[in-house]
């Protein structure tokens, strides 16, 4: 905490009003996306419940919220732990490589989720994550078709049982 505390007298009070402004806006966007898909966007202010509610969105386990939430403190830990720069930088690859390949996959879920299944979509969601949530949360033209991960399960199984019954 002291670290954050030092970081922040660094940049002086200015930089409380952009990050303000950035706190506002993720919410208003996260807010928007959970209404337009039948949950509460109040859940978006809540910690551990906002990942929870993200997840939900894509059809994904409460379960898989752990790897959402687990892997930052790690790659922070090690990165203030360690003296040694490659044991920094090799720990905190370790856990940031798996996290950010379940992050992007997550996201790419999300598009989907809205009926996108474009490559450049993909880009821009990954990329511009927050303000790709806020154009689909504010968007009339964006409609949620609903959960995407468990059909994508359900229909790797039936393609799995028709080639075992043709054969």
């Amino acid at each position: 905490m002291e670290l954050i505390i030092e970081t922040l007298d660094k940049f002086g009070p200015g930089i409380l009003v952009p990050l303000g402004c950035f706190a506002f806006v993720s919410i208003l966007a996260q807010w928007s996306l959970y209404d337009k898909c039948g949950l509460p966007g109040i859940d978006c202010i809540i910690p551990v419940k906002n990942v929870i509610t993200f997840l939900k969105i894509m059809g994904r386990p409460a379960s898989h919220s752990l790897y959402v939430i687990a892997p930052p403190p790690f790659i922070l830990a090690s990165l203030l732990i360690f003296e040694n720069p490659a044991l920094q930088f090799g720990v905190a690859a370790l856990f940031f490589i798996p996290w950010a390949y379940f992050m992007i996959k997550v996201y790419i879920e999300l598009c989907q989720c809205f009926g996108h299944y474009k490559t450049t979509d993909y880009i821009f969601c990954v990329l511009f994550n927050g303000f790709y949530v806020l154009h689909l949360g504010l968007s009339y033209n964006e409609k949620y078709k609903g959960p995407v991960y468990r059909k994508q399960k359900e229909a790797v199984k039936s393609d799995n049982v028709g080639d075992q019954v043709a054969a």
